[in-house]
């Protein structure tokens, strides 16, 4: 007599079936494939619309020549930028104002974001909101305002003489560097603060009346917990603002005069008026190696926090 086995019984502690090993295989491999996925249309714009540019521009400035005719490649474009004497002056002329610009913005900007960020209350949001309007203001507009305020039939000249200050128009006031100074520090102030401010936020405000409870005054406070904190913000800045302080030509051409010339300025009268497409093309790729500096330096800049 056969007897019957019981039947079986899953146990309640046991878990789901093993997967299969090629479901297992194929599934890390999709894991591992799927981020190079993701990136491959931004990198391929990237190569389409900053590279490949950035190629032709090179090829131009060493002779290479709109029509792609192979030619003899020449660095005297180059060599010829760095030897002239007045790209020199106009160099060191850019670097002094954008310096001083972005040094203004900073002194400015960061105070703001730090009200914006901790002191404001209910008026951070119409702060915000008020730089985000300030920037659209066409850029060609804000120009021209500050030449209605400066000129000589401006609104600070007729101020002064109305209240008996000056006897006639001063013409200091407007072509000259410092003149471009003030338009480029109010131009871009904006894209100094957002990012600052931002930063801020992120920071737990605790630390600071954790600071004041250790005896550490305003200025230690700043240098150890504000401004390392708030780095990675004054890198952003730094590379939305001082790059483009570099190849502001408009700004320069409306407000700075014979004194306030830019290399943005050169680039434009090279490749526009003088119609030298290859020296242009030589001086913007300069800049951009330049730019690439600022960049590096506004990175080490960030990590100021992390430094020994």
């Amino acid at each position: 007599m056969s007897v019957a086995s019981p039947p079986t019984v899953s146990s309640p502690m046991a878990g789901p079936p093993a997967p299969e090993r090629g479901s297992a295989k194929s599934s890390g491999r999709l894991a591992r494939w799927l981020p190079a996925a993701y990136l491959t249309v931004p990198m391929a714009l990237l190569v389409v619309l900053f590279l490949v540019p950035m190629v032709i521009l090179f090829l131009i400035s060493v002779g290479l020549g709109i029509g792609f005719t192979p030619t003899d490649w020449t660095l005297d474009k180059y060599v010829g930028i760095f030897q002239d004497p007045l790209y020199r002056d106009v160099a060191v002329t850019t670097i002094f104002i954008a310096s001083a610009a972005m040094v203004a913005q900073l002194v400015v900007g960061v105070p703001l974001a730090y009200v914006m960020a901790f002191k404001a209350g209910r008026f951070e949001l119409p702060l915000v909101l008020g730089l985000v309007v300030l920037d659209g203001l066409n850029p060609v507009v804000r120009i021209y305002a500050w030449r209605m305020l400066l000129g000589r039939e401006g609104i600070i000249n007729g101020s002064l003489q109305w209240l008996g200050v000056i006897d006639q128009p001063m013409d200091a006031l407007l072509f000259n560097e410092a003149a471009v100074i003030v338009v480029l520090s109010t131009s871009w102030i904006t894209y100094t603060v957002i990012p600052v401010y931002a930063s801020m936020k992120a920071i737990d405000a605790n630390l600071f009346q954790a600071a004041s409870d250790l005896g550490a005054g305003w200025w230690t406070t700043a240098r150890r917990i504000l401004l390392p904190l708030s780095a990675p913000g004054i890198f952003v800045a730094i590379l939305l603002v001082y790059i483009p302080l570099f190849t502001d030509f408009a700004t320069p051409t409306m407000v700075g005069g014979t004194s306030g010339y830019m290399l943005g300025q050169a680039v434009n009268d090279l490749v526009l008026a003088r119609g030298d497409l290859a020296s242009g093309a030589a001086m913007s790729f300069i800049l951009l190696v330049c730019s690439g500096l600022v960049a590096a330096l506004a990175y080490r800049l960030s990590r100021i926090n992390k430094l020994d």
